[in-house]
């Protein structure tokens, strides 16, 4: 039975190519879709997995009281892990793990690069194997692990092991390392990976403090091994001794508590938009929100989009089976029977679309591959549950999208079939819901892409407040370096001003209350150099003077920003006495209110203070918008000149917008990519319905054309019922991107952003209204033309 179900589905498909080609098409794509939304996902929940027998082990995280809220922080200070390992019976051993920015010399070749310090029972909790070399010189001094990548790019193809590297740290002073082993390649989707890592007995010593001392600032990662997995809330409780000691020797990093979290839970607390999210982490950070959820999401969407467009096209192509089913039904076929027969169909084109799919996949995966940055490529012998996924997918795609079909088709009588009592309709109520809903979603699409593309333009073109597109920021570590650098680069007629900070406003700024009236009120602080600042910068001064280059401004006066001063109710602002954080200050200067958050959130009030020049942290350079990008490499040839042994960090202030950027961007590209699916499958689901509905009514065409009727009346006649369900899903549709794009993306993402006005909407009708005349209006001006004689003499 099973193998005559087969042989009629492929003669039956065969009959209608177009019908096929539709179908497989549209359904390989979605398959596609979602299986990159699944290889995606399948990466993020993987993450970790190459660790195993982590049952026992926890990373040891902070509590700290951060503006009246708890943070949980995925740092401990350096003495606490060699403290609970001698204190805590439970705790069977214990891993530190930080990292340091360097330079790494070899030969000729220089290199910016990340090192890692760690205790050696590092590598007895996690597996981290070897290519050569091995660990027992590891706690040695003067011996380093590097990863397989770096030892390509630093030796090529040359054995490593036994060679020497110099390392310039922070401090400018050149070490000799030897290699001790190279590490095989880590999986991309881990927690801890290193290109070097050393034991702490390498670490940079601090000269006035001790290694282990708890006045030592030095936050580490801080893994414990127990030696039971029960008794983890029962040593969370002996933490609390050591809080008092931390905050007593360390007031600058006060914490109100310590606690565990297992391993297995660092992959999903490392993304900000995710519940559960542990600050300050130094791990490699594993995104599971938005670039988890929106893929899924899209590709369902997709997947249902043509389940719908399946349906229709099935329902529409039916009608010429109904003998089939008729005599069929008098034979002693049976309606499950005939039931299976088309599922049966079904599942045949559900298969080849699968295998099409693949076929889409290979072709879209260098694409996804470079916009995430991650290579998502499916290991086809080890990943059984992808080919799971590929058979599932199809499965419930025939099931869903053919079901319908197949009860509605077989629930008709034979005898009214064979006598011509029985028809197929051009559409029925829910065919026609189907189309709407298709439709409607290709009109949000549309309308959120449209929005998003004004967003972006608003971007480029809004007032930051500042020269935001003009500055350029280095960070300095010493006074001297600041002279010497500064120096040089005045040197440069590209560059119009240079000026120096503590904080740079928009990253690093801290939060200083000041109090009025018993309300706290929070406001954004920094320390900057005077008035060249913010030239260099380009805030504009409005009320009062600059810094005076005096001990007493920088101890005394402030300069506020607009906000600052209508928060705050100051009607005569200049000469008033301020208390922020129980110190006195005097408002000396006014400055323009400049988008401290970027446009996802509004303005703070913002308090700047005078820094001296020995506490610069950060240089910024002011040059031309299309001059950044040179000015920008000539601040790095000019740093290696002056500080060779010390790395360069540098960055544009528009780097500081450029997740706002990327986020439009997205947002924009995905509406589209899912307009143009959308609009594509529903239009095909469309063109089925014309073409049934032009055979249902190809006498009543003719008589119309031999009494006179125009080819745009007939075209008119038989678009009516279709140019209704377009205007009904564009109005859903419409409706649907206006509440998504202003009640959230304008209420709760962007704060600044453009009045969309009416353009979307008419662009969104506009799109669908020709992409539909254009896909359709092929058939319905051929029927329209078609020699009326041949109509009824068909008849």
């Amino acid at each position: 039975m099973f193998s005559n179900y087969l042989k009629i589905a492929f003669r039956v498909l065969w009959r209608n190519k177009v019908y096929v080609i539709l179908n497989i098409a549209g359904l390989g794509f979605a398959i596609a879709c979602c299986i990159l939304a699944y290889l995606n996902y399948n990466y993020r929940t993987n993450f970790d997995q190459n660790h195993t027998g982590t049952e026992r082990i926890y990373r040891l995280n902070s509590m700290r009281l951060i503006e009246g809220n708890k943070q949980p922080w995925g740092v401990t200070p350096l003495p606490l892990a060699k403290a609970i390992e001698k204190d805590i019976s439970g705790v069977e051993r214990v891993a530190r793990l930080s990292s340091a920015a360097i330079v790494v010399k070899h030969e000729e070749n220089t290199f910016d690069e990340h090192i890692h310090y760690a205790d050696k029972s590092l590598f007895d909790f996690f597996k981290f194997p070897l290519k050569s070399g091995s660990l027992l010189g590891f706690d040695q001094p003067g011996q380093v692990i590097i990863s397989e990548a770096f030892a390509e790019k630093c030796f090529s193809k040359e054995n490593a092991v036994g060679r020497s590297l110099t390392i310039i740290g922070s401090d400018g002073s050149p070490k000799v390392y030897m290699v001790a082993a190279v590490a095989q390649k880590v999986s991309a989707n881990s927690s801890i990976q290193f290109n070097i890592i050393t034991s702490f007995e390498n670490a940079p010593v601090n000269k006035q403090t001790a290694f282990n001392s708890w006045k030592n600032p030095g936050l580490v990662t801080t893994f414990v091994k127990l030696k039971d997995k029960q008794s983890a809330e029962l040593i969370t409780g002996t933490f609390n001794s050591y809080v008092q000691i931390n905050n007593r020797s360390n007031i600058d990093w006060p914490v109100t508590g310590f606690f565990l979290q297992p391993f297995s839970g660092l992959a999903t607390s490392s993304d900000i938009d995710m519940p559960g999210y542990v600050y300050g982490s130094q791990l490699t950070v594993n995104p599971r929100g938005v670039l988890v959820i929106v893929p899924v999401i899209m590709s369902l969407f997709i997947l249902l989009i043509t389940c719908f467009n399946f349906t229709n096209i099935s329902v529409a192509f039916a009608s010429g089976r109904l003998k089939e089913i008729g005599i069929r039904k008098v034979i002693g076929g049976l309606r499950r029977q005939l039931i299976w027969q088309f599922l049966t169909e079904n599942i045949v084109l559900c298969l080849l679309a699968s295998a099409l799919a693949l076929f889409f996949v290979r072709l879209l995966l260098p694409t996804v591959i470079q916009l995430t940055g991650i290579d998502l490529s499916p290991d086809f012998a080890r990943d059984y549950g992808f080919w799971l996924f590929l058979i599932l997918i199809p499965a419930v795609s025939a099931v869903f999208s053919g079901l319908y079909p197949a009860m509605y088709i077989s629930s008709f009588e034979p005898v009214k079939i064979l006598k011509g009592k029985t028809a197929l309709g051009s559409s029925n109520r829910f065919t026609r819901f189907l189309l709407i809903a298709q439709f409607s979603l290709s009109c949000f699409a549309l309308v959120v892409g449209i929005v998003m593309s004004q967003n972006a333009s608003f971007q480029k073109k809004a007032d930051f407040g500042y020269a935001i597109n003009e500055v350029a920021v280095v960070e300095i570590n010493s006074p001297q370096e600041y002279t010497a650098f500064s120096q040089v680069v005045q040197q440069y007629p590209e560059i119009k001003s240079v000026a120096g900070c503590m904080q740079q406003i928009g990253d690093g700024t801290y939060t200083q209350t000041v109090k009025i009236q018993n309300e706290k009120i929070p406001v954004q602080a920094a320390k900057v150099g005077g008035e060249a600042y913010l030239k260099t910068m380009g805030i504009q001064l409005i009320q009062g003077r600059h810094f005076y280059n005096t001990d007493a401004d920088a101890e005394e006066s402030i300069l506020v920003n607009q906000t600052f001063v209508q928060r705050l109710g100051l009607k005569q602002p200049l000469g008033k006495r301020i208390s922020l954080d129980s110190a006195k200050y005097t408002i000396v200067g006014v400055v323009n209110d400049y988008k401290e958050y970027g446009l996802h959130d509004l303005v703070p009030p913002c308090v700047l203070h005078m820094a001296k020049p020995a506490d610069y942290k950060f240089m910024v350079v002011r040059a031309d918008e299309n001059k950044l990008i040179q000015v920008n490499r000539l601040l790095q040839t000019a740093w290696h000149q002056v500080a060779p042994n010390a790395p360069y960090r540098g960055y544009l202030q528009s780097d500081l917008i450029e997740k706002e950027l990327r986020m439009t961007q997205g947002f924009k590209s995905i509406a589209f990519f899912l307009a143009v699916v959308t609009l594509l499958l529903s239009a095909s689901g469309l063109f089925a319905q014309i073409a049934l509905n032009i055979d249902k009514r190809s006498k009543e065409i003719g008589m119309r054309k031999v009494l006179g009727a125009s080819v745009m009346q007939i075209i008119a006649l038989i678009n009516r019922e279709f140019i209704r369900i377009i205007l009904i899903a564009f109005v859903i549709g419409s409706a649907l991107g206006y509440l998504f794009t202003s009640k959230f993306i304008f209420q709760v993402i962007y704060k600044y952003h453009p009045d969309a006005g009416p353009e979307p909407y008419i662009g969104t009708l506009l799109i669908v209204v020709l992409s539909c005349m254009a896909i359709i209006g092929t058939k319905v001006f051929q029927a329209a033309k078609e020699n009326p004689i041949k109509r009824l003499r068909a008849e």
